[in-house]
């Protein structure tokens, strides 16, 4: 791709967000004009699944191409977080399927599936691959599966079979391992200090399995592991945890995407400018953003310092052709 392509292009690493339940004028027009590559909703974007799929509708065919069909994207794992409610199954938390056979877990997600494709969504944030510690809830509580790496690790693969078996992406989190923190990186940086061998035997355990059963993408954690390899910077902005440990060693070869960039975990530290350039430069294929005041100079910034030769154009163009990669597998409309 020539360095023009590139900044043409650029707009399909990044996945924003909007407020309201209609489509706003300016928001169409910066997704158009800039070839944003996806969407975030949350509750406030949904009244029912009939809206839900007419804006889901008018996104795709005012702000996208039949070539670069946009990612519509949620957090429905079930229990506490799950967007949409009314008109939707409500999945019990994770936790009380991970007391349950694998089966029943696969089940749920591949109805989760079929009634997020049938609204138009394509991208499930979902499922949580965190260990919850046996003597605590930790900041992730029954969004885990449970404390058992082995236990997790088969519900993980049986929640991401049965959302891409309805022609859904699935996106496990958060890389390498969320669970062993009192800490929520929605308000805090936290830190995990275990070892690498302690990672491996455990919080890596439902990762791998994920990868192994082909799952489209990995969502990073904004938590720094001072005793795991690199103590300075969280995994999302870390090119150990990325490059080195998720693309060489365990062989990851989908999306990678951020975590919320203006989550206070990282906000208390850097700006959403610098979190967007060092997560490109990590290796991070998608920025996620989700605060309006933010996404848009964030972006702009970017952008330009990419047309400047500030951020390096071989690895944006590696991120680009893994977007659309995943894009051929989307099926929308349906």
């Amino acid at each position: 791709m020539t360095s023009a392509d590139l900044v043409r292009d650029f707009g399909q690493l990044f996945v924003l967000a909007f407020d309201g339940a209609r489509l706003p004028g300016e928001v169409e027009e910066f997704f158009r004009t800039f070839r944003i590559g996806g969407v975030i909703l949350f509750a406030d974007n949904y009244r029912d699944p009939k809206q839900l799929r007419a804006l889901t509708d008018e996104l795709q065919q005012r702000c996208a191409s039949p070539e670069a069909p946009l990612f519509v994207s949620t957090d429905h794992e079930g229990g506490r977080v799950q967007r949409f409610r009314e008109g939707f199954t409500r999945l019990e938390p994770m936790a009380a399927y991970g007391v349950r056979e694998p089966a029943a877990t696969e089940a749920a997600h591949r109805l989760a599936g079929r009634e997020l494709a049938a609204a138009g969504i394509n991208l499930d944030f979902a499922p949580v691959a965190d260990l919850c510690p046996p003597d605590r809830p930790g900041a992730i509580g029954d969004r885990s599966f449970g404390s058992d790496p082995t236990t997790v690790a088969r519900h993980v693969e049986a929640a991401v079979r049965g959302l891409q078996a309805e022609g859904l992406l699935a996106c496990v989190k958060h890389f390498p391992g969320h669970g062993a923190t009192e800490d929520d990186s929605h308000r805090v940086l936290p830190e995990i200090r275990r070892g690498r061998d302690e990672l491996e035997a455990a919080d890596l355990v439902p990762f791998r399995r994920a990868i192994a059963a082909g799952v489209d993408a990995v969502m990073t954690a904004h938590v720094v592991y001072p005793n795991a390899g690199d103590g300075e910077w969280p995994a999302s902005l870390s090119p150990f945890w990325l490059d080195r440990v998720l693309r060489e060693e365990l062989g990851f070869a989908g999306l990678i995407v951020t975590d919320a960039i203006e989550m206070k975990g990282l906000a208390e530290r850097w700006s959403p400018l610098e979190c967007g350039y060092r997560a490109l430069a990590a290796g991070s294929d998608v920025l996620l953003y989700y605060k309006e005041a933010h996404q848009f100079s964030a972006f702009y910034d970017l952008r330009s310092a990419l047309e400047r030769g500030e951020i390096d154009p071989g690895p944006v163009a590696v991120s680009l052709e893994r977007v659309r990669t995943a894009k051929r597998r989307l099926t929308y409309p349906r």
